[in-house]
């Protein structure tokens, strides 16, 4: 019996000791066998990026969420916020137990659009810029899929509700099944701010208008970010660098001639802003597969995606930024958290690394911002019309607090979206705008 039970102990080591050998073997085949190793990367980031085109998972909901609502009060539009009852994400949480079962157009007039903004029987959640039916409903066929929206409108009644363009005016009626967005009704009633509002039509959309001075609150928040080798080894792989190179203090890693990762300059340089490419030729996707695709790079980044929600997509450009108690976070004067970019050649991808990770008690510091009618008028007086002007919004602006190098102070500002590119009040006061006009004119030349 003693005999056995060393016989046994023997064995038993010696098959420990093989499996430990076979797994150093296997370890180093794969870590020195870069072609084999990153075959198996990509395969499973293909299975993930198809994956994103035909399920609706959390992801698609968090990022895709409507980021104002609106309400009546004695037949006139206020925005709606509530940092307890968040009727945004009331809104997206039951949308997932809801089913379409029929969609159709019932108009497409101005007046008739313009009619529906202003009616108090509907509690109103808006899209900062068109979202497409095939993100949500399975209803949609090929052609609907591609269909946009920007603005939903939800009767007293489960049973439908109406989906709007503010662009090319278009309603459409959706049934539904399953729906019930009694708690969204009840959170609108007693949401604790509510701001007067006028919608206003400008070049491409309807903006809310204040028509008084708002005082608007200022935030502070410690951030963090993620480091350089983090982004090369998500983006990269653990063992994909084939070259490295360094030109005016940017460093670009590149793995073989077809994805590469440029990184922002060390020390007191550094902008966080990182740019990401990947090389493959084919046709761009449709505006629901940018959609779609888009979400897929974002997880691919590995940012934190809490906070995170699509802001703007237009000229095959999805883009995403941060919103922190209902308004949008614009990073170095006016960039955007992430820039999803699609070309018959490449992808490529612009991102922020700053995560705005612990918030400071708020001290009642507040921010007081003139009319939007107001503003208009000084932009007016400047050189850019209201008929230049694609939408406009109160956004956050990123500045460093002197007393400690994590700290930021979030400042409420005005910004405008005009000539295709995002700015701020006081940035726009200061362009010479006949250069974008200039600019314009001969890009509709080109087209001729």
């Amino acid at each position: 019996m003693k005999f056995k039970f060393k016989f046994g102990d023997f064995f038993l080591g010696l098959a420990t000791f093989v499996v430990i050998v076979l797994s150093i073997i296997l370890w180093i085949f794969i870590m020195t066998s870069d072609q084999r190793f990153s075959r198996i990367n990509q395969t499973n980031n293909q299975v993930t990026r198809g994956q994103a085109r035909t399920k609706n998972n959390k992801s698609l909901y968090d990022l895709y969420i409507p980021t104002n609502a609106y309400g009546f009060i004695d037949g006139k539009p206020y925005r709606l916020y509530d940092s307890k009852n968040n009727l945004p994400f009331e809104f997206t949480k039951e949308l997932r137990q809801v089913t379409a079962t029929d969609l159709k157009k019932i108009g497409n007039n101005r007046t008739q659009y313009q009619e529906l903004l202003n009616n108090p029987n509907f509690i109103q959640l808006s899209y900062p810029d068109q979202v497409t039916f095939g993100l949500f409903t399975p209803l949609a066929n090929s052609k609907q899929k591609n269909r946009e929206f920007n603005r939903i409108f939800i009767p007293d009644n489960n049973k439908w509700v109406y989906l709007g363009n503010d662009q090319s005016n278009t309603i459409y009626k959706v049934s539904l099944k399953n729906a019930n967005f009694n708690w969204l009704r009840r959170y609108a009633k007693k949401a604790k701010n509510k701001t007067p509002v006028n919608f206003v039509r400008l070049k491409s959309s309807y903006s809310a208008f204040y028509s008084k001075s708002v005082n608007w609150s200022v935030y502070s928040y410690i951030t963090t970010s993620q480091s350089d080798s983090y982004f090369v080894s998500r983006l990269l792989g653990t063992s994909g660098v084939t070259s490295k190179t360094n030109k005016n203090g940017r460093t670009t890693y590149s793995y073989n001639y077809y994805t590469r990762l440029k990184v922002p300059a060390a020390g007191e340089r550094n902008d966080h802003n990182f740019q990401y490419t990947h090389f493959e030729k084919g046709k761009i996707p449709s505006v629901n597969n940018r959609l779609l695709d888009s979400v897929y790079y974002v997880h691919k980044l590995g940012m934190t995606e809490q906070d995170l929600r699509f802001f703007d997509a237009d000229n095959n450009v999805v883009r995403y930024t941060n919103y922190i108690e209902g308004i949008p976070v614009f990073l170095n004067d006016h960039d955007l958290q992430v820039n999803n970019s699609f070309s018959s050649d490449a992808i490529n991808i612009e991102f922020n690394s700053i995560n705005f990770q612990i918030p400071i008690p708020f001290d009642g510091q507040t921010q007081s911002l003139e009319s939007t009618y107001d503003l208009v008028d000084s932009l007016e007086k400047h050189g850019l019309h209201q008929n230049d002007i694609e939408r406009i919004m109160v956004g956050f602006k990123v500045e460093k607090d002197n007393g400690h190098h994590s700290l930021v102070n979030l400042i409420p500002t005005y910004y405008i979206k005009a000539y295709g590119e995002w700015k701020s009040q006081d940035e726009w006061q200061k362009q010479n705008i006949s250069i974008y006009k200039d600019m314009e004119v001969k890009s509709k030349e080109e087209v001729k």
